[in-house]
């Protein structure tokens, strides 16, 4: 029994998907097996099969390969296909460029995404364990620090990029161009905190003022604060007697108590007993003066 027939491509389906599914329909079709004979035949189970050619999504690059050796076809040829559809799947509207065509950071971190589609888009973990570790027992590719750099989140260095193309096994004159490439796009990118240093302490402090700038502030809060005061009555105006020098207010300040008739004698008899200073006399010729240049001839 051949089984059920497959449905037919959605319509919504990607062009280079839809590439991949029919090839992948074309070589089943030519090699005349059954569902179940070609899920024998290439070790994997049946229902991975019926999905790889259902076309709603991008199977994995080991299922294509195995059904093109169950039907007699070589890899090569339905995996170029695969790199297409799996770069329209992650990269939607990106061009692949080569190290001597990378000429921005985006470009570059895009080419690495490429190239990890063409080493089968393998999980960032497989990635670290074949990279390795360091001398000092360090990874030298940690899957974090590879998914921030592929989310264009920090600048990938030197060492981790390193890491990278050794880990899909790139061959030796490939990986020395790339090399050169990231030399040449990342050569102003900020050094990167060495391993087991602790970050900066960063803290939010106001900027620096100067001199002027503080005293034009200074001056601006006294006189806002003495408008508020003025308008709720806790600041007094000065009336004419004190303006004077007369040092003698025509209202009293809240509070103040009137002394009695006995206190008012007592202080005129004193000030009555002391002979008139230089000062009150120059402040009553002032006043008479005055008083007479107002009056009419």
């Amino acid at each position: 029994m051949a089984g059920r027939p497959l449905s037919p491509v959605p319509v919504g389906t990607p062009p280079a998907l839809r590439t991949l599914v029919q090839r992948l329909r074309d070589v089943k079709e030519a090699s005349g097996k059954t569902f179940a004979t070609l899920a024998k035949d290439s070790r994997i189970s049946e229902n991975d099969v019926r999905r790889a050619l259902a076309g709603k999504g991008v199977p994995l690059l080991g299922t294509v390969k195995a059904i093109a050796r169950a039907c007699g076809r070589k890899e090569d040829d339905l995996a170029r296909a695969w790199y297409s559809a799996k770069g329209e799947e992650i990269l939607p509207g990106a061009r692949k460029l080569g190290p001597m065509m990378v000429t921005s950071r985006a470009e570059f971190v895009d080419s690495m995404i490429f190239l990890r589609i063409e080493g089968g888009y393998p999980p960032l973990h497989q990635l670290e364990k074949k990279a390795g570790s360091s001398a000092d027992g360090r990874s030298r590719s940690p899957h974090s620090t590879l998914h921030h750099v592929l989310h264009r989140r920090i600048p990938p260095t030197e060492e981790l990029f390193t890491a990278f193309v050794d880990a899909l096994s790139m061959p030796a004159a490939h990986r020395r161009h790339w090399l050169d490439a990231h030399r040449r796009i990342f050569a102003d990118a900020p050094a990167r905190r060495p391993w087991g240093q602790p970050p900066p302490v960063v803290r939010k402090e106001p900027a620096a003022l100067t001199s002027c700038e503080a005293a034009d502030r200074a001056l601006t809060r006294l006189e806002h604060d003495e408008e508020i005061k003025r308008k709720t009555g806790q600041l007094k105006e000065p009336d004419d007697y004190e303006l004077l020098g007369l040092d003698f207010l025509n209202s009293s300040a809240p509070g103040y108590q009137w002394p009695d008739e006995a206190e008012l004698a007592a202080w005129e008899a004193q000030a009555a007993a002391l002979p008139p200073s230089q000062k009150d006399v120059d402040l009553r010729e002032k006043l008479r003066a005055m008083i007479d240049r107002s009056e009419p001839a």
